[in-house]
Order: C-alpha cells, then structure tokens, then sequence
C-alpha cells in the first residue's frame, strides 16, 4: 500500500452512499472499486495539450530537427566536421529509438507501432484500474453537492474515516497493488500534470477543474502482472476488509425522515454492533437554529 507524499494517514475523508451500498459494506466486509473507464466522466484519462505534446515524441522529434538535422543554424562552430558528425550520430539514435517506442506504465513498457499508439496504451489501461472514491474536506463541514449527486436520496449516508485506519482495515493481497492519492483539478487546454504525481498514474489522477467541489482522494487497485492491451469483462473489484471498524461515523442526510436515521442507527450500532456515532447532517441542526 503506497500513500502519495501529499497526504498523510490522519487525512480524514468522507463517503457518500445510498443506503444499498452501505449495507453492502457492512454486510459483506468488502469494498467495491469501479474500473475507471466506467465513470461518467470522458475526460478520465486524458490528455493535456502539453503532456500530449511529449508523449506523443512531438518533442523529442523538434529536439531532433533542431539540434541533429539543422546545425548550420545553432552557431558559428556546428559546421566543424566534429559537430556534424555528432549530430549524424544523435539523429541515428533517434531514429532506432524511434522504432523501437515503447510507453511506460505500472503493467510494464508497452511496445508501440502503427496499431498500438501511446493513447490506446492509456485508453487500455482504464479498465485495469480500479478506484474507490472519497471525499476529503478538512474543515469537516458536508458538501451539499456530495449529497445530491452521490447520496442521490434524502434516504442517504455520509460515513467518514481516515486514511490510515481505511489502510489499516483492508485485508492485503499479495496480487493487488494499493495506491491513495489526492486527484488534481487542471484545464485539459492550458494546465499540463502535477510534477507531485507519478507519471505512470497521471492520467488517471488528473480531473477537470469543474469537478473540482469533489475534493476527491482515489483508493486505486490494479494488478501490475494484468496485460492492458487485454480486455476485461467485470465491471470493477472487490476489496477484502478485516472488519467495519474503520468506520468513524455516520451521517444521515439532510431532510431524513426520523425513522430513517433511527433505522441507519439500528442497523450500524445494533444490528453490526459497531461503535461509530450515528448523527443527523450538520446541516439539518442549523436548519432548526438558524433557519426561517
């Protein structure tokens, strides 16, 4: 299990869920991680213009007609028998180089050619990833965003942990490699990736600025042996946990009915005997004391 160096275990994060998915983790003791290419978003995995710009070689091919094919034009000594000859000899290994392309990624280097691009390479490789999502807010204050979109339902939960005790509870499996790490907001067309983040990861990291209320932190799954260029049929993975204890407390959404909070706390409390603190949204109280 890998954390990114701009988090740390005391990092505390929230889930929001409908009431069918927190059952499913109470009863079964599993996380379900989506396959990336599953979600919503298209721009997952994209590319910025600037990071298309290098991973395509566009670069390294300017690199080689300014500095290798045109030396007559870079200085009074590049005409000297030495300087072209050097540049003969950069620009032959450009060219191997060239033919023998591959892409970097956590599966190994990819071999590319004319069938196999460095975007199919990161297309592929979406499906090999699989991702929980959560919800950092360090002020601890709800996201009535989070709410409406993710909790879809007055009939809702919002569960909130750590990134240390999440860690700390999964079950570990020799065939799953675990990364946590805070997605970063950019535009596609003027921002390039964050130089914090492994470039192997990226793509997959990087979002939209307009999803930028999500505060997302990505529990990301894969398997480093699985061949990308494959295809896959399930829709995602699941996670073993050790128990439900990493579970700190529950909120129940804005607007619930009282039947439905003490429902949700006599299923988590009771019925799975867990010890978090069962609560009304944060805003629901200031509803009462503030509101109209």
């Amino acid at each position: 299990m890998k954390i990114s160096n701009t988090l740390n275990r005391s990092t505390r994060i929230q889930r929001y869920m409908d009431l069918s998915k927190f059952l499913h983790i109470l009863e079964s003791k599993q996380l379900f991680m989506c396959r990336i290419d599953k979600f919503e978003d298209k721009l997952e995995g994209g590319l910025t213009t600037i990071n298309d710009f290098f991973y395509s070689g566009a670069a390294e091919a300017l690199s080689n007609l300014v500095n290798n094919s045109l030396p007559s034009n870079l200085g009074r000594d590049c005409n000297s028998p030495e300087s072209i000859e050097e540049a003969q000899r950069r620009r032959k290994e450009y060219e191997e180089n060239s033919r023998n392309k591959s892409f970097m990624t956590v599966f190994g280097d990819i071999k590319l050619s004319e069938k196999v691009t460095y975007k199919d390479v990161i297309k592929s490789q979406k499906k090999w990833f699989d991702v929980s999502c959560w919800h950092s807010n360090i002020d601890d204050i709800e996201s009535i965003a989070m709410w409406k979109i993710y909790g879809n339902d007055i009939n809702s939960v919002c569960i909130t942990t750590t990134i240390g005790q999440l860690l700390d509870s999964i079950e570990e499996d020799k065939d799953v490699n675990l990364l946590i790490q805070k997605v970063e907001y950019i535009d596609h067309r003027a921002d390039h990736y964050s130089l914090e983040v492994d470039s192997k990861f990226a793509p997959f990291v990087h979002k939209h600025k307009a999803y930028k209320f999500e505060n997302e932190i990505r529990l990301i799954a894969y398997n480093h042996s699985n061949d990308p260029l494959t295809d896959r049929v399930d829709a995602g993975s699941l996670i073993r946990l050790k128990s439900n204890n990493f579970i700190n407390s529950v909120k129940v959404s804005p607007e619930a009915h009282e039947w439905f909070f003490n429902l949700v706390k006599c299923i988590f409390n009771d019925r799975y005997e867990q010890t978090g603190i069962v609560a009304r949204s944060d805003l629901d109280e200031l509803v009462s004391i503030f509101g109209n």
